[in-house]
């Protein structure tokens, strides 16, 4: 059965402001352990070359690492659910289809291994990184790490 529209004056509806995002520039500075590496299949406006065009939504995929948990954020269903830094990193495909890290010196994931004085990806895990926030145009904070 069909719910009856209600009759509305459009000017009266009021202008709200949107919620802000948690301030967690607090952890800026502080040190955690890197937990896992992931590899996430994403969409990208940006063609081989590094262009961006909106029209073309090209696959590829990326290296996600993140760290043990920084805090704990209540959320609106009030359960506790953990906050943790993350950074993300390009992979590049080879002509035959497979996907891997840059060999490049100057490829962020290699800045990164560098920095953690680290050989394989899988040395990451368990290395420390420093935290630090990012914030938005909307005024969120976001947890990433120093990687350079």
């Amino acid at each position: 059965m069909a719910k009856e529209m209600e009759e509305i004056d459009l000017d009266q509806i009021p202008d709200v402001q949107g919620g802000k995002g948690v301030d967690l520039s607090e952890f800026t500075g502080t040190k955690k352990k890197v937990e896992n590496i992931t590899v996430l299949d994403i969409e990208t406006p940006f063609d081989e070359s590094g262009n961006y065009n909106d029209k073309v939504k090209r696959k590829v995929k990326i290296l996600k690492v993140f760290t043990e948990p920084v805090t704990d954020i209540v959320n609106k269903e009030g359960e506790k659910v953990p906050v943790r830094a993350s950074e993300l990193f390009n992979m590049k495909q080879t002509e035959d289809g497979k996907w891997g890290i840059s060999t490049n010196d100057k490829a962020k994931i290699r800045k990164f291994m560098k920095r953690q004085k680290v050989n394989r990806l899988s040395d990451l895990k368990g290395t420390t990184v420093i935290i630090k926030d990012y914030t938005d145009k909307k005024g969120n904070t976001y947890l990433g790490f120093v990687v350079e």
